[in-house]
């Protein structure tokens, strides 16, 4: 089977998931930078500073005399930070949406009782383990119920076979289907359902 190489063009899988995520980040800097003002006011709120501002000499408490200066840095590192920061979180949450996508598509696949596919992530995508347990699972259900379907079979072509013949074929035909329904009982008991 040949090996798809491909990139993701879109890069908002899951929207919701990925602006959170994004939105978290952002406000993570936001936080940094608010806390930074507040300790830095707090350890220098007992100093003085002298500013020279159009052309006035000044003479005023340290948190008072920076805080302009500290609101144009934090502009201007919120705003390059921040669009930094965002663009890796895209990045960063594109590698966990796009398997969820791809599990979420997996599930509703199973649900429609299709077992034929198997689900294949990028190499750098997270949650490989989990793809590969998933891909197990698929493969495991896939040959039970093969195995159920081939004794389903079976069953047919004995009673068939009953209807067709006579009393020594009948009875033959009978035991046949007594020893395929005993395997397709164990085949069925490798599942525990919510239903009797």
């Amino acid at each position: 089977m040949e090996q798809r190489t491909w990139k993701r063009r879109n890069y908002f899988i899951k929207q919701d998931f990925q602006g959170r995520f994004i939105l978290r980040f952002f406000l993570t800097i936001l936080l940094s930078a608010v806390v930074f003002t507040i300790i830095l006011s707090i350890f220098s709120a007992h100093t003085i500073t002298i500013t020279y501002r159009d052309s006035f000499l000044r003479i005023e408490k340290t948190p008072k005399a920076l805080f302009y200066e500290i609101l144009r840095a934090h502009g201007l590192y919120i705003f390059l930070i921040g669009l930094g920061i965002s663009v890796l979180s895209l990045f960063l949450s594109h590698r966990i949406a796009g398997p969820l996508y791809r599990f979420e598509r997996s599930v509703e696949e199973i649900t429609k009782g299709n077992l034929t596919f198997r689900i294949r992530l990028r190499k750098k995508d997270e949650a490989q383990e989990l793809a590969n347990s998933m891909n197990r699972m698929i493969e495991e259900l896939s040959s039970r119920i093969s195995l159920i379907k081939g004794i389903a079979e079976e069953l047919s072509i004995y009673i068939g076979e009953i209807r067709e013949g006579s009393d020594d074929r009948q009875k033959e035909s009978i035991q046949k289907i007594s020893e395929s329904l005993e395997r397709l009982k164990k085949a069925l008991s490798y599942f525990n359902t919510d239903r009797v």
